[in-house]
């Protein structure tokens, strides 16, 4: 019955002249999830109509919308003419059986329709009630019928199915996140994806330590989160000599301050090399010794870009709820060794200084160190 779908957004709504850039880039993101599933996706009047072939697959359709951010809510509609006898007949049909209670919600962007919404809600109730032994309800409907009115068409539903929201990914530039194989980094990834960023991710281990199987668990990881974003790559850059270095340079207390700031200096400079803007990480204040104030102000100092935090206020049964919701929260308590997990001091330092912690850092042949790091890593590029 049906042979469309009709896709509502919320906040792109409100960006005035520059609305039909936030509206395309929708429309390309879903044509690229959708591949070939549809006849066309178009911009109309405050909406975008998907024209679905025959024998669409309802259920991977559903999937593929329910992860696209930018749309408020989408629904399986039956494409009409502006008949509204046509009309009628498709809102009945539209009825379940055993339906006791319905309510009509119609809208119009057609002003030139000769009939107003509220008519409509009238007419069209009458028709059903007529025709099915139901009551009106206002309130708590069983089922709510939904009519569209557009230039040349209507377009009529019966549910509405959530979304995302947000921002449509690529809107809003390019971010670097450091992904490590726990909780939080995954989560804050999804949250700049939320605001229409495109996440490259970088991920850092030692292949001392580090098992083939731990990499797997981060690459799956990113294969979960690329989901929203169609196009990712992932940077996976060695790090023992690095630690190595720290290990027989740096005082035990301040290894882990050290060791986050190459993180985040070899994160910059794979942000210039990919034309980025902003640093992501997955910090929470006070969670670990290392995301103190202070210790954050030392370690964030490292950079000249800006560095976000979307989780720096939620406490950690928040981070692994929205974990569980994103699927990640299962991969990510899988067993793996961290590759800094050795390196936690018994009494690590809390309250360090930016500009002692340089004097300390000066110790290391730190260019060096970040260009063969670099120069290592593997790429990969995972297309959705």
């Amino acid at each position: 019955m049906y042979n469309s779908i009709v896709v509502h957004y919320g906040e792109i709504g409100t960006k005035g002249k520059n609305r039909s850039f936030f509206e395309k880039k929708l429309v390309e993101n879903i044509k690229w999830n959708l591949k070939n599933d549809y006849i066309s996706v178009k911009r109309l009047y405050g909406r975008i109509v998907i024209d679905l072939k025959e024998n669409s697959n309802k259920k991977i359709l559903k999937e593929k919308l329910g992860n696209i951010f930018g749309i408020t809510n989408f629904s399986f509609a039956v494409k009409s003419s502006l008949d509204l006898e046509e009309i009628k007949k498709i809102a009945l049909n539209l009825i379940p059986e055993k339906t006791s209670s319905f309510r009509i919600n119609s809208s119009r962007s057609n002003k030139n329709f000769k009939y107003s919404s509220l008519e409509m809600n009238n007419m069209l109730g009458d028709y059903i009630i007529n025709n099915k032994n139901l009551k009106v309800d206002l309130t708590n409907p069983e089922i709510t019928i939904y009519i569209e009115i557009t230039e040349n068409n209507s377009f009529i539903y019966n549910e509405k199915i959530k979304s995302l929201g947000g921002l449509p990914v690529g809107v809003s530039g390019k971010v670097v996140s450091l992904i490590s194989g726990g909780i939080d980094s995954p989560v804050s990834s999804y949250y700049l994806m939320k605001r229409g960023c495109s996440v490259i991710y970088v991920h850092f281990y030692n292949s001392t330590i580090n098992t083939k199987q731990s990499m797997e668990k981060v690459v799956d990881i990113v294969n979960v989160l690329s989901k929203y974003q169609f196009k990712t790559k992932l940077y996976l850059v060695p790090f023992e000599n690095i630690q190595k270095e720290i290990i027989k340079e740096i005082n035990s207390r301040y290894r882990m301050i050290i060791y986050k700031r190459f993180m985040l200096m070899i994160a910059e400079k794979i942000l210039e090399n990919e034309n980025a803007q902003v640093l992501v990480t997955g910090d929470a204040v006070a969670s670990v010794a290392s995301q103190t104030l202070e210790n954050l102000d030392a370690i964030y100092k490292s950079v000249k870009k800006p560095v976000l935090a979307p989780l720096i206020g939620f406490d950690k049964e928040e981070i692994i709820q929205i974990a569980k919701k994103i699927k990640t929260f299962e991969l990510s308590i899988l067993p793996y060794e961290d590759c800094c997990s050795f390196m936690i001091a018994e009494h690590p330092a809390t309250k360090s200084d930016p500009e002692e912690i340089k004097k300390i850092e000066s110790k290391l042949s730190k260019n060096i160190l970040i260009e063969k790091a670099i120069k290592n890593a593997i790429v990969r590029k995972i297309l959705n």
